[in-house]
C-alpha cells in the first residue's frame, strides 16, 4: 500500500512537471514572435488623381498708371475699398489741359464754318476746287486736335478699369505725377485663379475643362469646384508646369489673393486595381516597401506603387489579391522575422 502511494505521487510530480515545461516552452516560442497586425490586399476602384498645393491670385490683378502730369489734386480711393467701372480714383490738376480742350472746341467750331462757307461756293463755281479741298482738310485737322485734347483732358482723370477692390493707393494729394507712373493697385475677385505647379509625370493627366477639387485651410469644412483654364506648354527649372483652374469667388466664404490651396485633380475614368493601407509602407514613396506575412514569418516584398486612392495606395506589381501586409508592428520587424498576427483588417 505505501509502495503504491509512493509510485502515484511521483507519477504526479512527473506529470506536473513534464505539463509546466511544456507551458514554459510554449510561453517563450511565443514571446519571441512579434506581434504584428495585417491587412488582406484587396481590389477596389482607383482614378487617376493627385493633389498639389497651389496659390489663389485674383482674376484680374492690374496697377493703374498715370498718363499724364501734374499736381495731384484729389484721391478718391482707399485700400480695400470697392470701385466700379470707369470710377474715379485720382484727379490731377486739369487747368491746361481743359484750356486746350476749349481752344481745340473753337477752332473745329471756326473750321466747320469755314468749311461750310467754301463747300456753298464752291457749288457756285466762285472758288477754285482746290480752296474747297484746303477747308476740308483743315476741319479734319481741327477734328483731330479736338479728338487729342479731349483725350489729355480725359487723362487728367484716372479712372478704374474694372469693377474691383483697391489693394494699395501709391500717391497723395499734392504729389507730382508723371506718365508711366504707378498710381494705385487694383484686383477683381469675382472670379480666382488657382496656380500650381504640376510635376511632368502629372501633368499629362491634366487636360482643359477638368474639373478640379480645392480645398483650403481657411475653410475647412468646405470644397469648392474649380475648371482648368490653361495649361503651360513650358516647363520650370524645376520641371513642373503651371496649371491655372478658375472658379467663382463664393461671396460667403470668399478666397483673397495669395491663400494657400490645395487642388486635387481627378481623372473621369476609374479601373479596378489592387489597394492596400498607405500605413503599410516602411519605405518611402519612391522606393516603397511592405512586410508580407507568409507562414507566420514577415517577408519584405518591394512593391511598384500607383494612383494614390484615399488613404490606400494602388499596387501594380510585387503583391497579389490575398496577401497579407503588416499595417502595425513594422518598427520590430526585418526580413525573416517570426511573428503572431493579433488583428486581421479585411482588404476593400
Amino acid at each position: 500500500m505505501v509502495l503504491a502511494l509512493i509510485t502515484f505521487m511521483a507519477a504526479a510530480f512527473w506529470f506536473f512537471e513534464h505539463q509546466s515545461r511544456q507551458q514554459g516552452q510554449s510561453k517563450r516560442e511565443f514571446t519571441t514572435r512579434v506581434p504584428v497586425t495585417v491587412s488582406v490586399v484587396g481590389i477596389g476602384s482607383v482614378r487617376d488623381s493627385f493633389t498639389v498645393v497651389g496659390i489663389s491670385r485674383a482674376l484680374r490683378d492690374v496697377d493703374i498708371l498715370s498718363e499724364t502730369s501734374g499736381i495731384v489734386r484729389s484721391v478718391s480711393c482707399e485700400v480695400g475699398q470697392r470701385k466700379t467701372a470707369g470710377a474715379t480714383l485720382i484727379k490731377v490738376d486739369d487747368e491746361v489741359a481743359a484750356s486746350a480742350l476749349r481752344k481745340a472746341m473753337v477752332n473745329r467750331q471756326l473750321a466747320i464754318r469755314d468749311f461750310e462757307r467754301y463747300r456753298n461756293l464752291e457749288h457756285e463755281g466762285a472758288v477754285a476746287v482746290s480752296s474747297f479741298e484746303a477747308m476740308k482738310l483743315k476741319l479734319e485737322d481741327a477734328e483731330a486736335d479736338l479728338v487729342a485734347a479731349r483725350r489729355r483732358h480725359g487723362d487728367t482723370a484716372v479712372k478704374s478699369p474694372f469693377g474691383g477692390t483697391v489693394t494699395a493707393r501709391l500717391v497723395e494729394v499734392g504729389d507730382l505725377v508723371q506718365p508711366g507712373m504707378k498710381v494705385a493697385n487694383m484686383v477683381d475677385l469675382s472670379r480666382v485663379k488657382i496656380v500650381a505647379a504640376i510635376p511632368e509625370k502629372q501633368v499629362s493627366l491634366v487636360s482643359g475643362g477638368m474639373p478640379v477639387l480645392v480645398t483650403t485651410d481657411v475653410w475647412p469644412d468646405r470644397v469648392f469646384t474649380a475648371t482648368v483654364s490653361s495649361i503651360s506648354a513650358k516647363s520650370s527649372k524645376d520641371h513642373t508646369y503651371q496649371v491655372e483652374a478658375v472658379m467663382d469667388n463664393p461671396k460667403e466664404t470668399m478666397f483673397r489673393a495669395g491663400m494657400f490651396a490645395r487642388a486635387s485633380f481627378v481623372g473621369k475614368a476609374s479601373r479596378s486595381s489592387l489597394l492596400i493601407p498607405r500605413q503599410a509602407l516602411v519605405g518611402s514613396r519612391g522606393n516603397p516597401e511592405v512586410f508580407v506575412v507568409r507562414q507566420g514569418v514577415a517577408r519584405l516584398a518591394r512593391l511598384v506603387a500607383g494612383a494614390e486612392q484615399g488613404n490606400r495606395i494602388e499596387v501594380l506589381q510585387g503583391l497579389a489579391q490575398g496577401d497579407q501586409v503588416v499595417v502595425s508592428g513594422q518598427n520590430e520587424l526585418g526580413d525573416g522575422v517570426a511573428v503572431t498576427v493579433i488583428r486581421v483588417d479585411g482588404g476593400r
